[in-house]
């Protein structure tokens, strides 16, 4: 039997629903009888928000003339009750009102047994009060903790209107396990029947339970309308799935998967995409997967975190509702580590698929890396050995395949006292490879560099009371020398190095680059000063500012390929500011040998619980032709209304890279999320021009039937900072 829901009769009965909707208000879109056992259940509390009020569960409350009977937490009010000792049956006329623990009746004539609470009723309402469900039915009958209804109506809107219901033909409901199966179930939104399916599975309790989530709708200038009907799997406490059917009305159809497991020692997340011929794209395949494992054993672990795209321009034509996120590059590693006491192992593969049209990254295919730290008296030492193979690249390039090996042992004195440290420092790096050869290489097949370096790090700690003792403000000037030694490197393969964006934290690393192709020299001098005022009875850090200089005693010789000379002085300073509400970044980093700004940044964070924060954010790099302002925030404007939105603007450039803005509304029983999204597209297909997509995306879900978990919320936790995760 078929799971799928379909259209009745087609797209003007859903846009009746709507535009009623839209007429009626979303909380009250259907009237209903004033004197409904819900409204007499119903107790108001706008302390709840967008659910302003709950069901009670209490005694039954004094009515003249009726007759009471009670058997441990049940009761019964009727005008009549007859009571048939022989058979141990109960039946009940008149206003009758039934209760247990969950769950309230009211009907005209109602039969039970004495013993087991076993028994039916007809044409009765009804609400399980801790679920909030509630509805209608012609009969019910009840065996043990299974309820039977016929042409049964149910809803989790509160008393006073239905913005939507079902209607079904038969219903079983399992107290016990929290599930609801229906025949031939119909969604009425504003009166207006829009869905059929001849069978469905939900929850009513907390309980996760197999059935279709919230379809989400969407629409931009290039797919047209873009339509995706999710279906959740609940197949066991620990793991389950998501499968989602997709139509693009101008590309075509597709579908996704999830699935995701939680053991005792492990977890594992695997998703996929598939889009067979993409009209918009040549007629081509589009595809997407990701599989991410995490797992602990003893001394033992294990990671995976591996994603491949068919194509570069797949996340910005697609926007795939999985919690895979569009980047320069997707990186492919998985690994074991081993850590007891001061002894590291880790033994790994990586790989990288480009998507923004770069050249092919080296893979590591595998890499090892041992560390062990000791003691020697007053002494310290370490020692340190990767190993790696390198394979790939791009075919262009000048770079061989190989292997790398790397040993840093380390020695040091540290001298620790409260009001400060000092810190002498020695080591050496021995750099050896075993290159396979290319014709165009112009590399010896087994190249070496040894390099030793030492440095003398000093600090000191001053602090004081302020405000009687209320905060304490720490003042830490440090002084560092560093050298390290120079050597040739220009004949070494360069399969991992990269400059490093100069800022406060580059005062103290010993190495220019990232990797260790190339290792720069250096005879230099950093000067720092810190302080911090912390809160003294919680220890809360409120103000954190760091200001330093880096003084190169000599020009520094090795250089990555098109990189000029390093200045002989740099400036660089950032301040971190938590001020009730509001946060404050701000970073910067100076040339002093030219007078200009290498990066700066400005940030500024609101947060007003629930729901209201806003984000301000100024940044600009040099040599990355970042001049950005961006602004985003989500504002709660009312207990059922939500507004949010983000603007990316680059004032050099003069154009926005992206905009978003929308709303939601949620009650008790409907929740509506809609987003407007405009982005600057720059096309990775070779002589594609940058162009504007614009577009929407409208979720909407009824309450205890869908969930919330995709288009919109994945879009505002990518693009505004501290959105909460999607579920």
């Amino acid at each position: 039997m078929s799971n799928q829901f379909s259209i009745v009769p087609a797209a003007n009965r859903v846009a009746a629903a709507l535009l009623a909707l839209a007429a009626g208000g979303l909380a009250a879109a259907e009237s209903e009888p004033a004197a409904s056992l819900a409204a007499s259940l119903w107790q108001p509390d706008a302390a709840l928000g967008a659910c302003p009020g709950a069901y009670r569960d209490d005694a039954a409350s004094e009515r003249p003339g009726a007759v009471y009977v009670r058997q441990g937490e049940r009761w019964l009010a009727a005008e009549q009750v007859r009571i048939d000792d022989r058979q141990g049956v109960a039946l009940a006329s008149g206003g009758v009102d039934l209760a247990e623990p969950g769950l309230r009746l009211r009907t005209e004539r109602a039969r039970f047994n004495l013993a087991d609470g076993d028994g039916g009723a007809e044409r009765l309402d009804w609400v399980l009060v801790d679920s909030a469900w509630r509805g209608t039915a012609d009969t019910l009958r009840r065996q043990g903790g299974l309820l039977r209804l016929e042409n049964p109506t149910f809803t989790r809107c509160p008393p006073g209107g239905r913005a939507w219901r079902l209607r079904a033909a038969r219903v079983a409901v399992d107290q016990d396990a929290g599930r609801v199966a229906a025949r031939h179930v119909r969604v009425h939104v504003a009166g207006v029947p829009v869905l059929y399916t001849p069978y469905a599975r939900f929850a009513v309790g907390r309980e996760r339970s197999s059935g279709f989530l919230a379809p989400k709708l969407g629409y931009d200038d290039e797919g047209g309308a873009d339509i995706s009907l999710p279906y959740y799997l609940n197949l066991a406490p620990n793991y389950d799935a998501t499968l989602t059917t997709r139509l693009i009305a101008n590309r075509g159809a597709g579908v996704e998967g999830e699935f995701r497991q939680l053991g005792h020692r492990a977890r594992n997340h695997f998703a996929a995409a598939w889009l067979a011929g993409d009209d918009q794209y040549d007629g081509a395949a589009r595809w997407l997967w990701r599989f991410r494992h995490n797992a602990r054993r003893g001394a033992f672990s294990t990671f995976v975190d591996a994603a491949a795209v068919s194509d570069g321009d797949y996340f910005a034509d697609l926007d795939s509702t999985l919690a895979v996120t569009s980047q320069a590059a997707l990186r492919r590693r998985a690994g074991i580590r081993y850590a007891r006491g001061d002894f590291r192992a880790r033994l790994w593969a990586e790989g990288y698929q480009r998507l923004d049209g770069g050249a092919a990254q080296h893979r590591r295919l595998p890499q090892a890396h041992v560390a062990y730290r000791g003691d020697a008296g007053p002494l310290r030492w370490s020692a340190s050995g990767a190993w790696s193979v390198f394979n790939g690249g791009a075919a262009s390039a000048p770079t061989p395949e190989g292997a790398r090996l790397h040993l840093e042992p380390r020695l040091w004195l540290p001298v620790s006292r409260p009001w400060g440290s000092l810190t002498v420092l020695a080591g050496w790096r021995h750099t050896r490879y075993d290159l396979r050869d290319r014709s165009d290489a112009g590399q010896t097949a087994e190249p070496t560099r040894d390099i030793h370096f030492a440095s003398i790090d000093g600090r000191l700690n001053f602090e004081r009371e302020l405000g009687a003792g209320r905060w304490r403000q720490t003042l830490e000037p440090r002084l560092r020398y560093f050298h390290q030694s120079h050597a040739d490197q220009d004949h070494l393969p360069r399969f991992d190095p990269a400059p490093l964006t100069f800022a406060y934290d580059q005062l103290f690393r010993d190495n220019r680059f990232a990797g260790v192709d190339r290792i720069g020299d250096a005879d230099q001098v950093a000067l720092a000063v810190a302080s911090r005022l912390v809160e003294s009875r919680t220890g809360r850090e409120v103000v954190s500012a760091r200001a330093g200089a880096l003084l190169r005693l000599r020009t520094p010789e090795v250089l990555l390929p098109g990189d000029a000379r390093p200045a002989r002085t740099l400036l660089a300073g950032d301040i971190d500011a938590r001020l009730r509400r509001l946060r404050l970044r701000a970073s910067a980093a100076w040339d002093a040998d030219d007078g200009a700004a290498r990066q700066a940044g400005l940030g500024v964070a609101y947060r007003k619980a629930p729901g209201r924060l806003l984000n301000f954010a100024l940044r600009r790099r040099a040599g990355a032709g970042i001049h950005q302002a961006d602004f985003s925030f989500r504002w709660r404007l009312a207990p059922r209304w939500s507004a949010y939105g983000r603007w990316n603007y680059d004032w050099r450039a003069g154009q926005t890279y992206e905009g978003l803005a929308g709303f939601g509304y949620a009650n008790c029983c409907v929740a509506l999320k809609f987003l407007a999204h405009h982005a600057l597209r720059v096309p990775r297909r070779g002589g594609s021009q940058p162009r504007t997509n614009r577009g929407v995306v409208l979720e909407f879900v009824f309450k205890g039937v869908g969930g919330f978990g995709g288009d919109v919320d994945a879009r505002l936790n990518r693009a505004v900072r501290g959105f909460p995760a999607p579920f």
